[in-house]
């Protein structure tokens, strides 16, 4: 008896036609691949502009910020000397109202001083300590002296007043 193998005939055809068959899928499969990778590298270049195009950005925003910054810097500079200058005008206000604070109580002995400064009588000098005043002078007469004195004690501006050494000089002047 005679076999025939029939199968492999069939296997032959079967791996013929697969490869037909494969071949014509191939070029679909290539399509199909080629579409992936073109789909893919456009998707690459979306990708690459959107972040090129974020990298400008943020690059022309650190420019704008290095620009307003050296424009700060320079306004910072005029204001702390603004502020220096402001500080010295301050300690020369508080100074002159010191001196102006302190200039009236001597301002003020003075006025009452020559206020009550009797006629023929002249001050020589007038120094002032923290409680006391002493008075130098020249008076025509003891009368001037003694007027002087009554007026200071009647005005009510000194208290405790004290009659010093009066003598009378060659030039016929009295002192007090």
């Amino acid at each position: 008896m005679i076999k025939i193998n029939l199968l492999a005939e069939r296997k032959a055809a079967k791996a013929k036609a697969a490869t037909s068959l494969n071949f014509e899928m191939g070029g679909s499969q290539n399509i199909l691949l080629a579409g992936i990778i073109v789909v893919g590298l456009l998707v690459a270049s979306g990708w690459w502009w959107a972040r090129n195009a974020e990298l400008n950005r943020v690059q022309q925003a650190k420019i704008t910020a290095e620009a307003e910054l050296k424009r700060l810097e320079e306004v910072r500079k005029k204001a702390e000397a603004f502020k220096t200058q402001k500080e010295l005008l301050e300690r020369k206000i508080n100074l002159i109202t010191e001196l102006k604070k302190k200039q009236a109580v001597p301002v003020h002995i003075l006025d009452q001083v020559s206020r009550n400064l009797p006629e023929f009588m002249w001050l020589d000098s007038l120094t002032a300590n923290s409680n006391a005043i002493n008075i130098v002078g020249k008076a025509t007469t003891y009368n001037a002296v003694s007027n002087l004195y009554d007026n200071l004690r009647a005005s009510g501006q000194f208290s405790d007043v004290v009659l010093g050494k009066t003598t009378e000089i060659t030039e016929g002047s009295r002192s007090v």
